[in-house]
């Protein structure tokens, strides 16, 4: 069996230079991000976007500075209910102290961290920073991502969409910065591996289309080189035979889910067609092991890098 979330990776030549700018902040303009994005935007968010930019003023602000401009309040409230008399989106949230009672593994990790009164609005102030999901995880106690999706729907809370929070990160200057600085210290590192790192990490700093035009070429490359597609295939089935302890992991983490997932996975591995919905849940089986195996992710990376380097 294969990890199929990465079969289509492959290693990345040497960067030649240490000049690298990513481009990102300035590329990531308020106007590139109405005209281009803008039903990723919360309503509020796009309404004060829409509003400033047919004000002529010339010095907009970039995403992430509207973003902290829009939910000032919301990070300076002292109480969920002026949140809610603030915030109309937020009228139906819930506290989590209603739950006190209920026996899932997310109270119990919040109420070891604190106090129950105390989470909800913390909570939500950090939800729209925005602070990472593995952050919250951490800062929680929680034990994987899956608690986060229980308690958004428990509380009825509407998270920030991955692309919008992908667009203000790539529009801060800072955030660029950051990258480069991966950039420098990658270029005294003798090793694939930290190569591979900074160009996965620049790859995330592009822009939508970028990523999509890119992983067209990939497809179109493999089916007009089936030699190529091969070696692929085989590169995938190496790593794979030298990772026995995320195999491991793996056959672990598949029986703790549902029959119906496990039945749909039996079903890939066996070759049978898929359905959308199917595929679907192949893309989210893979993508939640991973969110709990970050350190294995990092292994099977640098296995398949060693793999392709004893086959060149």
């Amino acid at each position: 069996m294969q990890i199929y979330s990465l079969n289509s990776y492959q290693a990345p030549t040497y960067y030649k230079s240490s000049n690298m700018s990513f481009g990102s902040a300035k590329d990531i303009t308020l106007e590139y991000v109405i005209k281009n994005h803008s039903k990723y935007l919360p309503q509020r968010v796009e309404t004060e976007a829409k509003r400033v930019l047919e004000s002529g003023n010339k010095n907009l602000p970039q995403l992430f500075e509207l973003h902290n401009q829009v939910y000032k309040p919301l990070f300076e409230a002292k109480s969920l209910d002026e949140v809610k008399s603030i915030f109309p989106e937020f009228k139906d949230v819930i506290d989590v102290i209603t739950l006190k009672d209920n026996r899932s593994k997310a109270i119990k990790a919040i109420e070891e961290k604190t106090q129950l009164e105390n989470f909800t609005l913390d909570y939500l102030k950090k939800l729209y920073k925005p602070t990472g999901q593995d952050k919250l995880v951490q800062e929680y106690g929680f034990t994987n991502r899956n608690l986060l999706g229980w308690l958004n729907q428990k509380l009825n809370i509407k998270k920030l969409s991955g692309t919008y929070i992908k667009l203000i990160q790539m529009s801060d200057e800072k955030e660029n910065s950051r990258i480069a600085e991966l950039s420098r210290k990658a270029l005294f590192a003798d090793a694939r591996v930290q190569e591979y790192r900074l160009t996965k990490a620049a790859e995330a700093h592009r822009t939508p289309e970028y990523r999509a035009k890119k992983q067209k070429e990939m497809i179109d490359f493999y089916k007009n080189n089936p030699e190529k597609a091969k070696k692929v295939g085989i590169i995938s089935q190496k790593t794979w035979d030298s990772c026995p302890k995320i195999k491991q992991a793996l056959s672990d983490y598949t029986k703790t889910l549902s029959p119906h997932v496990r039945r749909i996975i039996a079903k890939k591995r066996t070759g049978e067609p898929l359905s959308t919905d199917e595929r679907r849940i192949v893309f989210g089986y893979y993508k939640g092991f991973w969110e709990q195996h970050a350190d294995l992710k990092e292994l099977y990376r640098e296995r398949r890098i060693k793999v392709i380097s004893e086959l060149e």
